[in-house]
């Protein structure tokens, strides 16, 4: 009572910005709360930037030195929950996020808050559709946790959502069931979807190549080598997560390199909600502090995750990839669990070691591409490389 108390004053408060009026030609993008110039946000703005560049004032959220959003000039530059962000938030015409807006910034009449989301499919359980997470409950060694969703997930999250839909003009949709499961998680009416696709996996559709060759020389990987990239998602209470890595990486290379007949590097891409920085391993090259996942998964050779949505992105490259699933009945029944049984996602799955090594070894890429098709078409996908365009026009038939 007393957080909600405290942001429904701050909603309030935020009201004296109204005395501004809107910047008609100004759009505002943000990713994860400032941490990155990245993902469907960054596919858009550059969009915008290469086609519409002298009618748009450009403001990006970044909360420390993009080297890659420094290359565009005349973008102005605030930090999460700054003055400034507050200013522009409440009078730019236009907001794109990869998350909802936060919940004590109030969407103005003739303003577009547009939500891009951040994952594709249909997979682990968000909003409203999400159980009571055991551990949003545990302290984790001697942290105290403060928000109202710890004591009760689900009263924070219907709160959560009522807001969310009084602040989102429109959010993109990747497939079918991510429109229906998310109309239920989070209170959105239908007519609030756009059913594109994501903007930002509209460069699996083209060549992609100088994308792969940008990261293999900024992570200083040799051009004779293959990639192989392990990104898993979070657990549960992201304020007391930690880096665990259960893979055998060791075996994971010998497999790779006896199905392929050639030499592996192992990269590691720890989820932007983790603490990931002072991963330290003589396999591993670590790649969590890397802007773009795209370019990545652009990188990649393989891909092995476990409950994260990129998998979705990745099956549109439909390259070889696997889930390694070790904790798969305490994420079931004790954290988020799932919107489409495991069975039916695009990749086969290891809750082993071993197993991981023998699906590896035993990869037949004719059923690799049967399974990948067979998933996209099930969930209704709406990919076909033409998001961004289409995004950005709606938004600018709305300036």
């Amino acid at each position: 009572m007393i957080t909600q108390l405290i942001h429904k004053i701050v909603r309030l408060l935020m009201h004296v910005f109204c005395i501004f009026p809107i910047r008609k030609n100004s759009i505002l993008f943000i990713s994860q709360k400032g941490k990155m110039f990245a993902c469907n946000p960054r596919a858009l703005f550059e969009y915008f930037y290469f086609n519409n560049k002298t009618n748009i004032d450009f403001v990006w959220v970044i909360n420390e030195s993009s080297a890659d959003l420094e290359a565009y000039d005349n973008i102005i530059k605030v930090r999460y929950n700054s003055l400034a962000y507050f200013y522009y938030q409440m009078t730019s015409k236009i907001i794109v996020s990869n998350i909802p807006s936060p919940i004590y910034l109030p969407l103005r009449r003739k303003q577009i808050m547009i939500d891009t989301w951040h994952g594709g499919g249909a997979y682990k359980r968000v909003g409203l559709l999400s159980p009571k997470q055991e551990s949003l409950v545990k302290k984790s060694k001697g942290i105290r946790l403060k928000t109202i969703e710890d004591k009760n997930n689900q009263a924070w999250e219907q709160y959560k959502a009522i807001y969310n839909a009084k602040d989102t003009t429109f959010f993109v949709s990747s497939c079918k069931r991510f429109t229906e499961v998310m109309m239920e998680s989070q209170l959105l009416p239908g007519s609030a979807y756009i059913e594109t696709g994501m903007p930002r996996n509209d460069v699996f559709f083209s060549d992609y190549s100088n994308l792969a060759q940008k990261a293999k020389s900024k992570l200083g990987i040799a051009e004779d080598k293959k990639i192989v990239l392990y990104a898993p998602t979070y657990r549960g209470n992201v304020k007391s997560q930690k880096t665990v890595i259960n893979l055998d990486i060791e075996l994971c290379l010998k497999s790779l390199e006896q199905r392929w007949n050639s030499e592996w590097v192992f990269v590691f891409r720890g989820h932007v909600l983790g603490f990931h920085e002072q991963l330290e391993n003589e396999y591993i090259i670590n790649a969590s502090q890397y802007e773009e996942m795209q370019e990545l998964l652009c990188l990649a050779d393989a891909f092995i995750t476990d409950y994260s949505s990129s998998m979705w992105d990745f099956a549109l490259t439909k390259k070889p990839a696997f889930l390694f699933t070790p904790d798969l009945d305490y994420y079931l029944n004790n954290d988020r669990g799932f919107y489409t049984p495991i069975d039916e996602w695009a990749f086969p799955y290891a809750r082993t070691n071993i197993e991981l090594s023998r699906l590896i070894e035993r990869f037949d890429y004719d059923a690799h591409l049967k399974k990948v098709d067979n998933h996209l078409f099930s969930l209704g996908s709406f990919e076909q490389g033409t998001a961004t365009k289409t995004v950005c026009e709606i938004l600018l038939s709305h300036m």
